[in-house]
């Protein structure tokens, strides 16, 4: 076992200097040895457990398959992933296996002729059955849609032996086409199984499998700095792709903006006796949330922040207003020191020209003034391009949201805004 736990170590290194991303996410989970389990590998919960005696015998290349295969999974959010209405596990496993192995495949990644899963071997036999049997889901099904569905999508390559898949489906989609294609094999009797029929083909590989929001926000950070590092590795394209499409770069904003709008409804909860609880009724106290919220905005306009940028916050902040909650917008306008003691309520056009500005940056003096006058105000944001000193957060000043003018810069800031208090950040994808 140790010896095994050694090599599984000397993957994630090899990772450190080839493969970033894998690294990364292989960083954020406990590796576990666990010999109960009867899958080579599975995922979920902040771990990964693999069978020792499984793959005692698997050789170095095919170890790193079996674990980049599983990594590859929880890219993709399998194991955090909501799951389906009376979902069962065997057939979960069997709809996440074929969506990583068909990337594979597509990529022509080399590990995919290096694992063997149980349920890749399933498809395959079902694919032999649809190109051999005049009706494979009996005469019920014969010329329908779903014969024809299947007819096109199992097919295996003849001169590689590989699966291949014509549709790109999502693993809600898999899932559905998967469980219709077990239980109408099993009750068919054609060889299917009474395992896959009744949902327990390798049910354990997704034991660990639960709905959880904070792996999936961690897992897309990860991707999201993969992207603006290049840090991809040898990650193929149509993985690339898949995984920067479901991160939906482009409005990166809006749902920081939408959690910031939450924090402040949150924040303003009055508790009181003349509404009761729809639960308890007068038993205990009702609540009721303020729907409105006045807002600072402090905006750079140090040297460094171009016009284009001005124009991009400008835009941001008239976007802000359709949220609905907020019923004021103060402007504070920032360099080295405060441009206007008094705050601006917004407008719709703001004059670059009409602030004097353009010299250093400073964030001191924004963050101090949202202090001194916390009590007017539910959150703060701040458009900046993060070029400046790290100023001085006390634990009190909550909700504030650092908007950046662009990814590098975000790169650059996030992770010391992270360290203050009731901080958080995100980017312009202008």
């Amino acid at each position: 076992m140790q010896e095994l736990e050694k090599k599984l170590k000397a993957i994630v290194t090899d990772w450190f200097y080839n493969q970033p991303l894998l690294f990364s996410i292989a960083s954020t989970h406990s590796l576990i040895a666990n010999p109960l389990m009867n899958s080579p590998m599975r995922s979920g919960q902040g771990r990964i457990e693999y069978s020792p005696s499984l793959l005692k015998n698997a050789s170095l290349s095919q170890l790193s398959a079996y674990f980049t295969f599983e990594v590859y999974r929880i890219l993709l959010h399998h194991p955090y992933s909501r799951k389906p209405y009376n979902a069962k596990p065997g057939i979960m496993t069997l709809a996440s296996d074929a969506i990583v192995y068909q990337l594979l495949v597509k990529d022509k990644a080399p590990i995919v002729n290096e694992i063997n899963l149980p349920s890749i071997e399933y498809l395959k036999n079902q694919a032999t059955r649809f190109h051999n049997l005049i009706n494979p889901l009996g005469e019920k099904w014969a010329g329908t849609d779903e014969e024809k569905f299947f007819q096109r999508n199992l097919n295996i390559d003849r001169k590689t032996g590989l699966l291949t898949f014509v549709d790109d489906l999502t693993f809600e989609e898999a899932y559905r086409w998967i469980l219709f294609l077990v239980q109408e094999t099993s009750i068919a009797g054609q060889n299917a199984g009474s395992a896959e029929g009744d949902g327990n083909f390798q049910s354990d590989a997704a034991d660990l499998w639960e709905e959880n929001q904070e792996a999936q926000q961690e897992i897309t950070e990860n991707i999201q700095k993969a992207e603006i590092d290049q840090g991809w590795g040898a990650l193929g394209g149509n993985l690339q792709r898949q995984l920067k499409d479901s991160c939906d770069f482009s409005f990166d904003y809006r749902r920081a903006l939408t959690q910031f709008r939450q924090n402040i409804v949150s924040a303003n909860r009055k508790l009181t006796r003349m509404r009761p609880s729809r639960r308890y009724g007068f038993k205990a106290m009702g609540s009721r949330y303020e729907r409105k919220a006045n807002i600072l905005i402090a905006i750079d306009v140090s040297g460094s922040i171009t016009d284009q940028s001005f124009e991009h916050f400008s835009h941001a902040i008239k976007n802000f207003f359709f949220l609905g909650i907020i019923e004021k917008i103060d402007l504070i306008f920032f360099d080295v020191n405060l441009k206007n003691t008094k705050p601006i309520t917004f407008r719709k056009k703001i004059n670059l020209e009409e602030i004097k500005g353009r010299g250093g940056t400073n964030f001191q003096p924004p963050i101090d003034f949202y202090a001194e006058n916390r009590t007017q105000y539910s959150g703060m944001i701040i458009f900046t391009d993060g070029e400046g000193a790290i100023p001085q957060v006390n634990a009190s000043c909550k909700n504030i949201l650092w908007i950046l003018d662009s990814r590098l810069a975000y790169e650059k800031a996030s992770n010391w805004i992270k360290t203050l208090p009731g901080n958080k950040s995100t980017f312009l994808p202008f």
